[in-house]
Formats: C-alpha cells, structure tokens, sequence
C-alpha cells in the first residue's frame, strides 16, 4: 500500500505509511473505531477490518487532552494550480464568446438589411470562422481540465474522510460520456462535492445549490443547441435552413455566457471551501 490515511473517532485525521499503521496498530496507540482510506478505495473501512482485532485499548488520556480534536484535512493532490488554470479558461471562454454574439447579431444586421444572405455570411465571414475556431479550441481545452478538477475535488472530498460516497472519481468524469446516465449522473456527482467539500463529517445533511442546477441545466440547453446548429449548417441548402442555423448558433453563443459564469462560480466556491477546510477554517464562512 502507499499512503494511508486515518481518522480517528474524534475526527483526527493522520497519513503514515502502511509500515507505521501496523506498528501503531500493534502496539495499541490507535483507538478503536479507527477508519482507514488508501488511493483506490471506493470508501473508508475500519481498520479491524484490515488489522484484525484490535490490540490492548489505549491508556486514558491525560486529564488536559481536549476531548474534541478538531479535524485535520489535507488536499491528496493539491488543486490550486488546475483551479486557476481553469478559472483563466472559464473566463477567456466568456469574452470569446461575446465577441462570437455580437458578431452574430451583426451578420443578422446584414440580412436583414440585404447586405449579405445567410450562406455568404456562413462561408465568406473571415471572422466568424476565426471565432468559431478559436471557440472550438477552447471548448476542447476547457473541458479536458474541467474533467481533470472534477476528478480531483473528488478525489479530495474522499481524502478529506467523506464516507458513503455514492460514486468514485474515475466514475465522476466517466458519467459525462455515458448515454442516459449522462443526463443524470454528473449533476449528482457535483452535489456530493458541493456538500462534502463544506462538511465531510456530516455531508449528508448539507444543503446543496442551486449555482448546481443551473450550471447543469444551462450546459444541457447549450449541448443541445449546439449539436443541432451544426448538424443544420452541415445540411443546409437553402437561405432559410442557413438562417435557422444561424439563429441557434447565436442562441449557443448566448447560452454560453451565462454557462461559463455559472461553472466559474462553481470551480471558485468548490475550490474555496476545500482550500478553507485545509486551512483548518470555516468552509461556511465565505
């Protein structure tokens, strides 16, 4: 095994090497309930369950050892530099995709004016192709590290001793690419590192967002919208199937602006609270 992480039942929480576990194990200096947590783990287990019985109890603790330790928490794999970089994405997707809408409305300028039909602007538009390139680029690089964040904050909320987590982080980016379960399943991940990343004693009971839903249903309207205008763009062949095109594509773009702020204040606050817990503050508190 690598690093194991333990908590105790006070809410302590250690990482030693498996070669200390046993040893502390052993010679009877780990209270009982103890849970153990390694990479690769779907969920914290006591460690009798690895151990076996548990040795001699622990002496009584001296009269001046406070009887609530407070929680300890450390970051598996420190995220500050993903965050940010994907912060700096999130935000260059918003201006881009305000330059692409008001080049939008001002192709729509031009036809309703008679300076240009839908499939001039659609082919001879040097702008509009730059834009919808650069979009392009940044969609694929933007989501690629969105998936990354999302498969850390996980893994952090289980490194954090967040139990009976319903899902595991190979899953948590695995559900966006699944059919049905797609639809469904990413949101509820999201929730689960919303909540936990506040409270991983009693997440539970911590309320959700509705920054969630929102971010959710605005990326499920723009996936949507999107795939459909260019699937129109693809096949059309008349000045009104180029219009229709064009509309939804002007509708993508205007989605995608609010779409990006949401998701930058989803990152920003997740990221936060994770970051205050580590910090040994008040999650609740910003």
């Amino acid at each position: 095994m690598d690093g194991i992480y333990l908590r105790y039942p006070d809410g302590q929480m250690m990482h030693h090497g498996e070669a200390e576990v046993r040893r502390l194990w052993r010679d009877g200096l780990m209270p009982d309930g103890t849970i153990y947590w390694q990479d690769g783990m779907p969920d914290w287990r006591p460690v009798a369950q690895w151990l076996g019985d548990r040795p001699a109890p622990l002496e009584e603790p001296a009269e001046d050892t406070p009887e609530n330790v407070p929680a300890t928490y450390q970051f598996l794999r420190d995220p500050s530099r993903l965050t940010k970089f994907l912060q700096r994405l999130l935000f260059v997707s918003i201006v881009v995709a305000c330059f692409a809408l008001v080049d939008d409305l001002a192709g729509f300028m031009q036809l309703e004016t008679g300076k240009a039909t839908a499939d001039q602007l659609a082919t001879d538009d040097p702008v509009q192709e730059a834009l919808g390139l650069l979009q392009a680029g940044l969609g694929i690089v933007t989501g690629i590290t969105f998936l990354r964040w999302v498969y850390r904050a996980y893994k952090n909320i289980q490194g954090f001793g967040a139990e009976n987590l319903k899902y595991t982080p190979g899953w948590a980016v695995g559900y966006y690419f699944m059919p049905i379960l797609g639809l469904i399943r990413p949101v509820q991940v999201m929730n689960e590192i919303w909540r936990a990343s506040e409270n991983p004693r009693d997440w539970r009971h911590r309320p959700s967002s509705w920054l969630i839903g929102s971010w959710w249903a605005l990326f499920l309207v723009y996936t949507v919208v999107t795939q459909i205008a260019l699937q129109l763009s693809i096949q059309a062949s008349t000045n009104s199937e180029w219009v229709f095109a064009d509309v939804l594509a002007t509708i993508g773009d205007f989605v995608s602006i609010p779409l990006s702020i949401a998701a930058l204040r989803l990152v920003t606050e997740v990221f936060r609270r994770q970051k205050a817990l580590v910090d040994g503050m008040d999650p609740g508190s910003g």
